[in-house]
């Protein structure tokens, strides 16, 4: 992932609204996917971060971005961060990649994504992982949101 991405990223979740229907903004949702997946396959530690629901009528936990061993059908797993079903009879199904949902909700991921870098750069350092290469990475996106 590259830091203009990043930058762009940082930079868009501080706006009240985000653009969210461009070619650089999916762009950079794809490249931090890819970075995402890389890095929690390395780490492994899983992290059920903030909502990103429907904000208007307070159900925001109707939907987070979870990090673990997703399964999306019987060819297709694997580690990353996804949009899951946070419904307690849901069990964290992910039903979106961070780039492939809706408007609404995508500006509410990126507003989130600080949030969501301090939350899991947390659970890596308590599973004693911060100073693993994929570890470090995460530790400087979680820098570079922390900053914003």
């Amino acid at each position: 992932m590259d830091q203009a991405s990043i930058d762009f990223l940082v930079a868009q979740s501080l706006e009240q609204a985000p653009r969210v229907g461009d070619d650089e903004m999916d762009r950079s949702l794809r490249e931090l996917d890819a970075q995402m997946s890389a890095i929690a396959d390395a780490l492994r530690v899983e992290y059920v971060g903030p909502g990103i629901g429907m904000r208007e009528m307070g159900a925001e936990h109707v939907f987070r971005l979870v990090v673990r061993h997703h399964v999306w059908n019987v060819t297709e797993s694997g580690w990353g961060l996804k949009v899951c079903d946070g419904l307690p009879n849901a069990a964290l199904r992910p039903m979106w990649p961070i780039y492939g949902i809706s408007r609404l909700r995508k500006r509410q991921l990126v507003q989130v994504l600080p949030e969501f870098f301090q939350g899991y750069a947390e659970a890596v350092r308590r599973a004693n992982k911060a100073r693993s290469e994929a570890g470090e990475r995460l530790m400087a996106l979680a820098a570079a949101f922390q900053s914003s």
